[in-house]
């Protein structure tokens, strides 16, 4: 079949001739098909039966161009591919967390998948100030099961070469490479941000030497550090939540890279939508009686339990599964016969080192988020350009010191101080 982008009247006809999806959605006139994409990337339906909640899919079909920018930036159809293979592969290793792929067609550039019916995106559970108890467990989870199970530390040298040969991703991570290392830090056409922020805050990123070679070292690293297959887009708008589970989507940035990557994009959004609350929260108090629940200092502290316990859990969890995945095979990547202390010092080594890694991620990841293209809704959403503006100096403020001091820190509370450090800034 030629491909073309799908209308909810087409999507009906395609599913039709789908047996496995014919069988679970039933009566193919008795369907709703609602287009919800509301991405850079791809269309997205949701298809359900009008009679059984229960029979329904989600569909996304990847364009052969930018959606954020339209026909104007060309781009393959083909990552739908890539996200196929990731979604299975992350839902071999940690199937809890990862939708079900029910139906995948290269030639449409098709993907039907689980309906995640109970869970809303993280990102808008977090600006409405909604807390997940289960949250930092699920994600630093799926981060150690996902990202050590692709590793030479588990695989054969020889199969995790070959994943890496069948895994390239070349336009996205070219999109990667320019969105989040380059472009955010000059002065370019795609970089937009309150008008109200100081002309000092962009000069302290665009004209100091030191941002500007750190920048370059974590895109060095993000090129050529190929340690794991990557999410490679892992952000709070990628995590699907509700209050007992967690699903991770839309890993169509899938390709093998630093540990660090994953781990960092998801810091970094987590201390956005920190720095954001001190807006929302106080929206959200002017239209509802103050109590405990709705005082901004809770919440706000519970985001950065988050980020904390995102990265200790996750380094936890990845040094267990490491450690035992030795014992049971009796060897180890330094090779056979080591000492239990130089196992350790090397571990600990490796995982100071991801941490390091991480935090640099991080920081360019919050400086895209705000001034570079594909922004994040906690801070683009602020419709007062001052206030506006003042988290976004709190954040770029955050991002320089992650970016520039990310081999001195040792711990994850010395990340969380500092960002209640960057909270008090003022324009």
């Amino acid at each position: 079949m030629t491909y073309q982008a799908l209308t909810p009247d087409t999507l009906a006809n395609y599913l039709r001739q789908v047996p496995e999806l014919l069988t679970l959605l039933g009566d193919m006139d008795a369907l709703d098909i609602v287009e919800v994409g509301d991405g850079n990337l791809n269309l997205v339906y949701f298809v359900g039966s009008r009679t059984n909640p229960e029979r329904s899919v989600v569909v996304k079909q990847a364009l052969p161009y930018l959606r954020l920018v339209g026909e104007g930036w060309p781009l393959t159809r083909h990552r739908a591919d890539r996200e196929a293979h990731a979604l299975k592969v992350f839902g071999a290793r940690c199937p809890q967390h990862v939708p079900e792929v029910l139906h995948f067609e290269s030639a449409q550039s098709l993907i039907a998948m689980q309906h995640l019916r109970a869970h809303i995106i993280l990102r808008k559970g977090l600006i409405d100030g909604i807390t997940y108890p289960n949250l930092a467990d699920h994600l630093s989870s799926y981060m150690a099961q996902t990202l050590f199970h692709g590793s030479d530390l588990y695989l054969s040298a020889a199969d995790k070469k070959r994943a890496v040969a069948a895994t390239t991703n070349t336009e996205l991570c070219k999109i990667t490479e320019d969105l989040i290392f380059t472009y955010p830090f000059e002065d370019h056409a795609t970089n937009v941000y309150s008008p109200s922020l100081p002309r000092a805050a962009l000069q302290r990123l665009h004209n100091d030497p030191a941002v500007s070679v750190a920048a370059a070292q974590m895109k060095w690293v993000f090129m050529n550090q190929a340690e794991s297959l990557l999410h490679g887009d892992l952000h709070t708008g990628s995590v699907m939540v509700n209050q007992t589970d967690t699903y991770v989507i839309d890993p169509e940035f899938a390709f093998y890279g630093p540990i660090g990557f994953d781990v960092g994009l998801l810091l970094a959004n987590l201390l956005s939508a920190y720095l954001s609350q001190d807006w929302h929260r106080v929206q959200a108090g002017q239209n509802a009686a103050q109590n405990a629940a709705q005082d901004p200092v809770p919440y706000q502290a519970w985001l950065l339990e988050q980020v904390a316990q995102v990265w200790d859990g996750f380094a936890q969890k990845f040094t267990a599964l490491w450690a035992a995945h030795d014992a049971s095979t009796g060897t180890s990547f330094m090779g056979r016969g080591r000492d239990d202390a130089s196992l350790s010092l090397f571990r600990e080594a490796f995982m100071q080192r991801v941490f390091s890694d991480s935090l640099g991620f991080a920081g360019c990841e919050l400086v895209r988020r705000t001034l570079g293209l594909a922004k994040v809704a906690e801070i683009a959403a602020i419709p007062d350009a001052t206030a506006r503006a003042q988290i976004e100096v709190r954040t770029l403020r955050l991002a320089e010191a992650l970016l520039l001091g990310r081999t001195d820190f040792q711990c994850i509370s010395e990340v969380t101080d500092l960002a209640e450090e960057c909270r008090t800034l003022t324009l």
